[in-house]
């Protein structure tokens, strides 16, 4: 029997024949995956205030569709498509799951407690219980019929009330009389306008400028009031319009209309574009009613996290961005999101939120991870970076680009992440920075470091890098994103092309997958590529991605080592984690430390995982690249490192640097 998610459910629910049912549990013994889809099952139908499927979207069922497939009558390719939906929507498979186990209930007899039922028994007593009404023992005689009723004879009907018979005529001639009447009244002409008829011209705005326009050219003596209006300030302007409607001779030419016609046309303002080019005011960014940014150019895709559904939702050119609304961008795609102060380079694998209150305010960023470019502007601007708990205070000079990373790193060796470090970089100009009582400046070219501490650090190579500096716009990196966003598609929601991504022929389409899986937080679905066999790119990927949310330390890193756990159980899930993390000097230099990665490398040891961590780590100590292994056909490879460790010639590098 094959094993499906249709056929785990009619397993876990116990709905099988016994033979069935032993065919169905070797299966899932046998598949890490299929052990995986039954604790998230588990999970899953547990789950408090788990949402149901919505009407309409990318995660919407037909209920129709969910009832043919419970009972085996989908057809096959509407079967394989909403199983796929099933596993990329904790809410869709907690239906399925949920449904199914109440169907398997509805065919059990239910037992009822003979207590039970004699205490309902008991609630209400029976008629035969109710006492007969008294009698003297005298029969009934029935009523006498005066006059017989023949059966043939129809009874009349009964009289309606006036009401019923007049009420619905009444109401029809009145409708008729009112439109009667409305159709008189709009008949008759109109009351003469008794309004000065010029200033009734100088208050209507001519429909079309150009006529305006040659009537002024026509009549020359009226240039020097028309260029003085359109100098004039918006409110002058205004006035000098009502004084022309008073003067008396304003009425006799058509060119006297003009002046005031482009007075108004100068003071009404212009419509503001939503990302202004370099140079122009900032004031005249147009940001939405109730929000404090909009997203102005994407370059790829730009996420925001709706916390209702509680998953990840594109935004398009254009959409507005509130108060810490949660933004992601994926490598290797960029954004710009214009506030009403500045305008935000937002480079890829950066998350990242705007916390001001107004968009007339200052910008405040806060960034979870990643790099944030501010364009420069014609006239200087401050704003402000939040990171760790710490915020960082920026005077922007005009026409100077700075730039905010947060430079989280993962270094071998180290159980635990270094504090959080803040990197400000300058293109030019003079930056004034300042963290509670600290303060610096700096000159660009130039970076310097916050750290979560509360102190600024000038590193030696103080060179900014090159998006800081100007955007990368390279044919590779311009085809690169156009190949990625492929990936993607408009009906469907990002993590399930996500996860189809991580299963691409091409290698830079796949790691740039298994990347975004980890940036999107959803490590469930990240840490079972440690052991997917036969793909040993997605299984290097996946290492570098935890090992990249290992580096955020904290919560962000405890939730990786716990998910390894979930998924792997206690012991190769701690030893998932120790792989992960490395050696430091001290365990590096014991002779059983380099014997126990080598037998890591062995066909015995079942976990791709660990074979492949294993190897990674023989090579970053010994600094021996050249000696080949495959994890999933280990046997040619074990045997050359074996044979190091027995000639005893397998040592520490003694060039390898030492965890910073």
């Amino acid at each position: 029997m094959r094993l499906t998610l249709r056929t785990l459910l009619a397993w876990l629910d116990d709905t099988l024949p016994p033979v069935q049912v032993r065919e169905i549990g070797k299966q899932v013994a046998d598949s890490p995956l299929a052990q995986e889809l039954v604790q998230r099952i588990h999970r899953v139908t547990r789950q408090r205030r788990l949402t149901v499927p919505s009407k309409n979207g990318a995660d919407a069922t037909d209920p129709n569709l969910v009832a043919s497939y419970l009972d085996n009558d989908l057809e096959p390719e509407k079967v394989a498509e909403y199983e796929k939906k099933c596993l990329t929507s904790d809410v869709n498979l907690a239906e399925a799951a949920s449904v199914h186990q109440i169907l398997s209930l509805l065919g059990q007899k239910v037992q009822v407690p003979a207590e039970a039922k004699a205490r309902m028994y008991q609630l209400v007593k029976g008629r035969e219980a109710q006492p007969a009404p008294p009698s003297n023992g005298a029969p009934v005689e029935p009523e006498s019929v005066t006059k017989p009723i023949p059966p043939w004879v129809v009874a009349p009907p009964p009289r309606r009330r006036s009401l019923e018979r007049f009420g619905p005529l009444a109401a029809c001639l009145g409708l008729i009389s009112l439109l009667c009447w409305s159709a008189y009244e709009s008949l008759q002409p109109e009351a003469a306008v008794t309004q000065d008829p010029g200033e009734l011209q100088l208050r209507m705005r001519p429909t079309h400028a150009a006529p305006a326009l040659a009537k002024a050219d026509a009549t020359p003596e009226t240039e020097p009031e028309t260029a003085s209006a359109e100098n004039a300030h918006p409110a002058d302007a205004v006035a000098d319009v009502e004084n022309v409607a008073e003067k008396p001779e304003a009425p006799k030419t058509d060119a006297a209309t003009t002046p005031g016609d482009a007075t108004a046309d100068a003071a009404k303002p212009a419509v503001p574009s939503v990302v202004a080019p370099k140079g122009e005011p900032l004031e005249t960014r147009k940001i939405p009613e109730g929000a404090v940014g909009v997203a102005s150019k994407i370059e790829g895709i730009l996420l925001r996290y709706n916390i209702d559904k509680r998953e990840w939702e594109r935004l398009a050119e254009g959409a507005a961005i509130h108060t810490s609304d949660r933004l992601l961008v994926l490598a290797p795609f960029r954004a710009v999101v214009a506030t009403g102060k500045s305008a935000l380079d937002v480079q890829g694998d950066t998350e990242f939120q705007l916390l001001q209150k107004d968009p007339t305010e200052e910008p405040v960023v806060g960034i979870v991870h990643g790099r944030v470019a501010v364009e420069p502007s014609s006239s200087p601007a401050a704003l402000h970076c939040m990171f760790a708990g710490r915020t960082v205070n920026l005077e922007q000079p005009a026409n100077a680009a700075i730039g905010f990373e947060l430079m989280n790193r993962w270094t071998y060796g180290q159980p635990t992440a270094g504090a959080a470090v803040l990197g400000v970089h300058a293109a030019n100009g003079e930056i004034s920075l300042s963290m509670d009582k600290a303060k610096e400046k700096l000159s660009g070219p130039g970076t310097i470091l916050a750290t979560a501490s509360g102190h600024f650090n000038r590193p030696a190579a103080a060179k900014p890098p090159g998006w800081a500096i100007e955007p990368e716009r390279s044919p590779e990196a311009t085809e690169l994103r156009t190949r990625f966003r492929k990936e993607f598609s408009i009906d469907r929601p990002v993590l399930a092309d996500l996860v189809s991504a991580t299963e691409n022929e091409n290698a830079e389409i796949k790691t740039l997958a298994i990347a975004a899986l980890r940036a999107l937080g959803d490590l469930s679905l990240l840490t079972p590529i440690l052991d997917r066999p036969g793909d040993p790119i997605a299984r290097r990927a996946a290492i570098a991605a935890i090992r990249e949310q290992a580096s955020l330390g904290g919560p962000s890193a405890q939730r990786a080592w716990d998910q390894l756990e979930a998924d792997f159980g206690p012991a190769d899930g701690a030893k998932l984690e120790r792989l992960l993390v490395g050696f430091g000097d001290e365990e590096a230099a014991k002779t059983s430390t380099l014997r126990a990665l080598v037998d890591d490398l062995s066909p015995r040891n079942e976990a791709l995982g660990v074979r492949e961590l294993a190897f990674d780590n023989l090579r970053t100590l010994t600094g021996r690249t050249t000696i080949p292994y495959d994890a999933d056909h280990p046997e040619p490879g074990f045997a050359a490192w074996n044979h190091l460790v027995e000639a005893g010639t397998l040592k520490l590098d003694p060039k390898r640097k030492p965890p910073m």
